[in-house]
């Protein structure tokens, strides 16, 4: 992938950002092979944008947000970024679209193994095709998107589990009204969700 492909891809991720996850909170509601569930809220700001893209801006700002805002205006030049030499930005930019929609085609949530040296990140979210992986933020009290991976949620993970839901709202809204994915074959009337989240909207059988 050349630097010109790039920027396409650059800028359509930019503007998917924009309509799905940027000022977002995502809600994982996540289930064990019993039913017992676990809740997984992840931010999305506009300074996460660059992480995931694999590359390394070069403008005068060189800010993460200045580099999205670049983005999104169709500012940014081929002369203001490098992509990663050993191939993992072309790797990065070919599953970013699809993970950019309202849920991140997430199916499964796990705890990543660390077995790469160079990678570092807490958990990850996503399918048999790609996932992306967040870290805890002090600053927001939430998990925060920092890569992105060309693989299968399942090969880098451990203690997994099956998301049957997801839930969306704005960053600075109490609560999460809307739904964005519910999975398939889900037994509904046998699921307990934690108190503070009893209001969320799933089927009652």
């Amino acid at each position: 992938m050349n630097k010109l492909k790039a920027l396409s891809v650059l800028f359509r991720c930019a503007e998917l950002y924009r309509d799905n996850l940027v000022g977002n909170n995502l809600l994982f509601v996540c289930s064990d092979k019993h039913l017992n569930m676990k809740m997984f809220p992840v931010a999305f700001l506009a300074g996460n944008f660059m992480h995931l893209t694999g590359v390394k801006f070069k403008g005068k700002a060189q800010s993460s947000v200045a580099f999205y805002n670049a983005c999104l205006d169709k500012r940014l030049s081929a002369e203001d970024f490098e992509m990663a030499t050993d191939g993992t930005t072309e790797l990065k930019l070919r599953v970013l679209p699809a993970l950019f929609k309202s849920n991140l085609s997430a199916t499964m949530v796990g705890t990543y193994k660390g077995n790469r040296p160079k990678l570092e990140t807490d958990r990850l979210a996503g399918g048999v095709k790609a996932c992306m992986g967040f870290v805890f933020s002090q600053e927001t009290q939430f998990y925060v998107p920092n890569t992105v991976l060309n693989e299968d949620v399942r090969d880098v993970t451990g203690s997994k589990l099956r998301i049957i839901a997801t839930f969306r709202k704005m960053i600075d809204e109490e609560r999460y009204y809307e739904r964005v994915y519910m999975a398939k074959k889900v037994k509904w009337d046998h699921v307990k969700l934690p108190s503070e989240y009893s209001y969320l909207d799933i089927p009652t059988e």
